[in-house]
């Protein structure tokens, strides 16, 4: 996962971190450090993570413990980030709580791109209204997930 607008900015996770749930001015949730929030932190389908200190809500809604291993997920239809429990439940990261805390334990090095047909679509169309042109400026997406 990783949406950074035109003005955010963005990296890939690295093993071993922890990052925080940060809501965004724009309403969706990103996974940034506790550095720096500005930054964006890309999750790649596969990569293995660990829920820290979920909060009492959560556990209430999914039923879990204080602390749990997930698999992050990338649903196709329109980017939804997923983070797969280990009792087969799906959180999607928009539904979990700011300053949820997550800790990567491993970063999947060959994830497969998804590019919905919605994209390839939308870059299409942006190339002929540009004159022509086909302009991977006219879709950002870089093949990365972030969360």
């Amino acid at each position: 996962m990783c949406y950074a607008s035109a003005e955010g900015h963005s990296r890939n996770a690295r093993a071993d971190e922890v990052l925080v749930v940060r809501r965004q001015p724009h309403g969706s949730n990103w996974l940034v450090s506790p550095e720096d929030a500005s930054t964006a932190v890309c999750l790649r389908t596969g990569t293995e993570v660990e829920l820290l200190y979920i909060p009492e809500e959560t556990q209430r809604r999914f039923g879990l413990p204080v602390e749990v291993k997930a698999t992050f997920k990338m649903e196709d239809w329109w980017r939804r980030d997923v983070f797969v429990l280990q009792n087969g439940r799906k959180a999607l990261l928009r539904k979990l709580q700011e300053g949820q805390v997550v800790r990567v334990l491993s970063v999947t090095q060959t994830a497969a791109r998804t590019y919905p047909a919605v994209w390839e679509e939308a870059k299409n169309l942006n190339a002929k209204w540009a004159g022509g042109k086909d302009s991977d400026a006219s879709v950002s997406h870089k093949g990365q997930h972030c969360v």
